[in-house]
């Protein structure tokens, strides 16, 4: 079978008319190929923006390896637009996504976390909340598969994992919690770095909204939880 030309390609199999580009959603804009009288081709790219990119909302998708790759794009879109406050771009170089860059390096920041996609998800989250600025232009996901970033990230998980369980709270930390935070001592045993780190736990799972939250924020005011721990608030 002869292949096919450029201008084959940029006509109409039906009627011969030249094909317009355009682009549409309403969020993301995407490439649409259309002949005037025929209507679009089939177009990966709006099928993939309706169907995939809200994959990471359904906890699930997560661990299925076969949408892992869609949950980590979708999130960064997600954080990105979030962000920066408009929608990120993609370079559509390639009529299929999977075959575009950005899904490209999403594969080697998947291969980088051992495949772990949820942990990528604690990752992009720590990038925007500790190592982003507004003022810094984030051009492509690309920048997520960065191996000093993803070192450091992973360096300041295993630093959080140092801390001793047995050490005891320091009396002037002792002391502004019983001031300020009173019931916590009546709520749970709150003496040893290990009882904070059961406080973080809580704080997890119930939020920032209570006394445990202001007791875990004033223990990163003041440097007995290195600021690098944040990214176990932003779990989940």
């Amino acid at each position: 079978m002869p292949k096919k030309t450029k201008k084959q390609l940029e006509t109409c199999s039906l009627c011969g008319k030249e094909k317009e580009l355009s682009f549409q959603g309403e969020d993301i804009q995407y490439p649409v190929v259309c002949c005037p009288e025929h209507g679009p081709d089939k177009n990966e790219w709006e099928i993939w923006m309706r169907k995939y990119i809200d994959y990471w909302k359904t906890e699930e998708y997560w661990l299925k390896p076969n949408s892992k790759q869609s949950c980590v794009i979708g999130y960064f879109c997600y954080k990105f637009k979030e962000f920066y406050g408009h929608p990120y771009v993609f370079s559509f170089a390639n009529p299929i996504p999977y075959k575009d860059k950005d899904f490209i390096q999403a594969r080697r920041l998947l291969t980088m976390f051992n495949q772990d996609a949820k942990e990528i998800k604690i990752y992009i989250k720590w990038l925007f909340a500790k190592k982003i600025k507004k003022n810094y232009p984030i051009t492509s996901i690309g920048f997520l598969a960065t191996a000093n970033l993803v070192n450091e990230y992973f360096q300041a998980k295993a630093q959080n994992a140092k801390l001793k369980r047995s050490t005891n709270l320091p009396e002037t930390f002792i002391a502004w919690c019983q001031e300020n935070c009173t019931e916590i001592f009546s709520q749970r045993e709150f003496k040893t770095l290990n009882d904070l780190n059961g406080t973080i736990t809580y704080v997890k799972t119930y939020g920032f909204d209570n006394v445990e939250g202001k007791v875990i924020q004033e223990a990163i005011n003041r440097g007995l939880i290195s600021k690098e721990i944040e990214y176990i608030r932003l779990e989940g």
